[in-house]
């Protein structure tokens, strides 16, 4: 039985207490609400494709000094749109720049539309770009990953294949500007 995205969000969160981890739109965002609404997350609202150029630009900051890694969660449809961040991350290699990708191969926040992510191997385009990757099919894969990747070097990828499940889950919709400004404060502790 496949992972769920609620499964790869509790996971994540409990491995990653108080690391920053900016949260794709949509969905990932309602179910890792779910999980726990925390001061460390950066919920991304209306920017599908962005998380991973928001974790970059954090990654790069002088406040990522103060973390073992910066994660961004992204879907498989927000990863393709985005998909030239890639390239960027590779460039630049912030060596605690931490990319989880959880692919269904659908648009969940918009009615289960097929992606493209079927035909794209995501890890061999980030490893062809310079970032380490690696492919989670299965619950314990996915904690032996996410813990040695804590304190190890360079950015890395994390596709985590999921099922289609999507959890019931009440609308977000607070002021983006004061979710942003909620987590400078954070990182700025």
């Amino acid at each position: 039985m496949p992972l769920t995205r609620f499964d790869a969000l509790s996971a994540i969160a409990a491995e990653y207490v108080t690391e920053p981890i900016i949260v794709a739109l949509g969905t990932m965002v309602r179910e890792m609400l779910l999980v726990g609404r925390r001061e460390n997350h950066l919920y991304v609202l209306d920017s599908m494709g962005l998380p991973a150029a928001i974790a970059l630009g954090v990654a790069l900051s002088p406040a990522a000094k103060r973390f073992d890694k910066v994660l961004a969660i992204e879907g498989d449809g927000g990863m393709l749109m985005g998909f030239s961040t890639l390239a960027t991350i590779g460039l630049t290699k912030p060596e605690k720049l931490l990319l989880v990708m959880l692919d269904n191969g659908a648009y969940a926040a918009t009615g289960m539309q097929r992606t493209a992510a079927p035909s794209v191997d995501f890890c061999a385009a980030a490893s062809a770009c310079g970032v380490t990757a690696h492919n989670v099919t299965a619950a314990d894969e996915l904690q032996a990953v996410l813990r040695g990747a804590r304190h190890a070097a360079g950015p890395a990828l994390v596709r985590i294949a999921i099922g289609p499940e999507n959890r019931t889950a009440p609308y977000f919709l607070p002021d983006p500007v004061e979710l942003t400004l909620a987590f400078q404060r954070y990182l700025a502790q």
